[in-house]
């Protein structure tokens, strides 16, 4: 018998789809949730260790996906990472590449639980996997982005 009632519905893990730039629309194989952290700083008062937390950081996220034979995926993201940094028409802001991604969990009856918007977010390095004839496991594509916050709706 679970730990939970019969009214309530975990939701599962599998059931998480990842959009980049809006038209990329793709089931990875797997994708970190966003992680926020801070550090801890200490303040000595004559006797007493006082603890205080500093600013808090987003840590980067990795999204893992197969490679497929005609997807236009793995292009675009190498394009989109070699944009990184770039100047354009405007010369307002520098663009950092901006990938806008989404992370969107469904519940069990495959509406949407739950949305990450990602801010300012960017390629920092992709891993195009490996080659091997002794192996016949899926070409594993690693995406690593880093991003300044991230939003849940």
């Amino acid at each position: 018998m679970p730990f939970w009632s019969s009214d309530i519905n975990p939701l599962q893990k599998y059931r998480f789809e990842v959009t980049i730039d809006g038209a990329f629309s793709f089931l990875a194989k797997s994708v970190n949730k966003p992680t926020l952290e801070t550090d801890v700083n200490e303040y000595r008062l004559i006797n007493q260790i006082i603890k205080f937390p500093t600013i808090p950081k987003w840590n980067d996220i990795t999204i893992k996906y197969v490679d497929v034979q005609g997807s236009n995926l793995t292009k675009a993201l190498v394009d989109k990472m070699k944009m990184s940094g770039q100047k354009h028409e405007s010369v307002e802001a520098l663009e950092k590449g901006d990938v806008n991604l989404v992370i969107t969990q469904y519940k069990t009856d495959g509406k949407p639980h739950s949305t990450w918007t990602f801010t300012n977010s960017f390629i920092k390095s992709i891993n195009f996997g490996d080659n091997e004839y002794s192996s016949d496991d899926l070409v594993e594509i690693d995406v690593i982005i880093a991003y300044d916050w991230a939003e849940l709706t």
